[in-house]
């Protein structure tokens, strides 16, 4: 009889990050089904330019009737702009050992890339063996919130003792750098919070706080030195970040305390930019990607249209902008998941099953397998570099 019950969450990197969606169950082959992340879907679900767009055209002909005002389309302000895009192939998924024990209803979840703007995700082929389960789902669960992350869910029925399984999907990943407008003068904060913009300005991410004193004595500052206009008055916050807090890698704590000790790595540097955004009613969000994250702000354009911008807040300056070809594997910064009760900022990945130990020994485990392709070495040559010098060692 099966007495043991596992269930733990894997960190094989300083931070995790998460993404859900619901689909069809596919158990010898992982289906494709894009639709609704599609690059034009995810773009008019990120900006919601389409509806805008004929939301602007309408009212114009209801107002100019005749022949050659109905000929008029409003011509939406450019957003950001895609250049060199490069396509990697990339490989996700988790290797289950037994170790020493019979196990069964094994279930993990990982993060998994979707479809952004400047994201393609194609699934090229998968290795699921037969009586595995491979599924998908998106968060926020049940929302009518747009898709922000999508997590694999894998299911094994059983695993016998000394037994190892992978379960990988491999895929293609185009990635595109983003370049800011070339006006970047008509942007303007919202004046209306959509209710799917609320969740970009609301409470509740863990580790942020926008209505922190200090917190909003630097957003009203900045708002009453009356900047020229609202992508003027973001630089200035993103500025604010950078001259006032310095980096230093380190775990992940709530913003609080980089305002205290004025330190903190890109988690409290974009979880500060983000509190100070949200306090000066600007909608903004944290992206996730492979150790690594940071902010997006939205701002409309003057047909109505809203428009998300990157930027990086630890590294090199790029405000409006994001040079970096890492998968992005979540956008948001506040998630729910059954797996646990508490308020996501990111997604873990978890691991579960029930176990019966065959002889003393090792208990069951999972590794996530990600592996970047060609990003890999770049990024270990990067972190080379950027590595401090060994110390020498006094002579005796």
């Amino acid at each position: 009889m099966l007495k043991a019950y596992t269930a733990f969450s894997m960190h094989s990197s300083r931070f995790c990050i998460a993404i859900l969606l619901s689909s069809s169950v596919a158990t010898a082959q992982f289906a494709e089904t894009e639709d609704a992340t599609s690059p034009k879907a995810a773009a008019k679900a990120d900006s919601k330019a389409s509806s805008a767009r004929k939301a602007a055209t309408a009212k114009g002909k209801s107002k100019n009737e005749d022949a050659d005002a109905a000929k008029e389309d409003v011509v939406a302000t450019p957003g950001i702009e895609l250049i060199a895009p490069r396509k990697m192939e990339m490989r996700f998924g988790m290797k289950f050992n037994s170790n020493d024990n019979f196990c069964t209803d094994l279930y993990a979840t990982i993060p998994f890339p979707m479809n952004w703007p400047e994201q393609r995700v194609t699934v090229l082929n998968s290795n699921i063996p037969t009586g595995a389960v491979l599924d998908r789902r998106d968060l926020p669960i049940g929302s009518k919130q747009n898709a922000l992350a999508r997590q694999l869910l894998m299911k094994i029925p059983n695993l016998g003792p000394d037994s190892q399984l992978d379960l990988v999907v491999t895929v293609e990943v185009e990635k595109s750098f983003i370049n800011a407008p070339a006006d970047t003068t008509v942007f303007v904060i919202p004046k209306k919070i959509s209710n799917d913009l609320r969740f970009f300005v609301g409470k509740g991410s863990p580790y942020i706080d926008h209505e922190l004193g200090e917190v909003r004595k630097v957003a009203k500052q900045i708002a009453d030195d009356k900047p020229e206009n609202a992508w003027v008055q973001v630089e200035r916050i993103y500025d604010w970040v950078r001259d006032n807090i310095q980096y230093r890698k380190g775990k992940i704590r709530h913003i609080k305390e980089a305002l205290k000790d004025r330190k903190g790595d890109c988690e409290e540097m974009t979880g500060l930019f983000v509190a100070i955004c949200r306090a000066s009613n600007i909608p903004a969000r944290c992206v996730w990607i492979p150790e690594h994250c940071y902010p997006e702000f939205y701002l409309e354009d003057p047909q109505g249209v809203g428009h998300w911008f990157p930027c990086q807040v630890a590294g090199d300056r790029q405000f409006g902008q994001m040079h970096d070809y890492r998968p992005i594997l979540q956008k948001g910064d506040r998630f729910k998941v059954p797996e646990d009760i508490a308020p996501q900022r990111y997604i873990a990945e978890y691991f579960t099953c029930k176990q019966r130990a065959a002889r003393a020994g090792v208990n069951p485990s999972v590794d996530r397998i990600m592996d970047l392709g060609p990003l890999k070495a770049e990024l270990e040559a990067l972190e080379q570099q950027s590595a401090p010098p060994p110390q020498q060692q006094p002579e005796k």
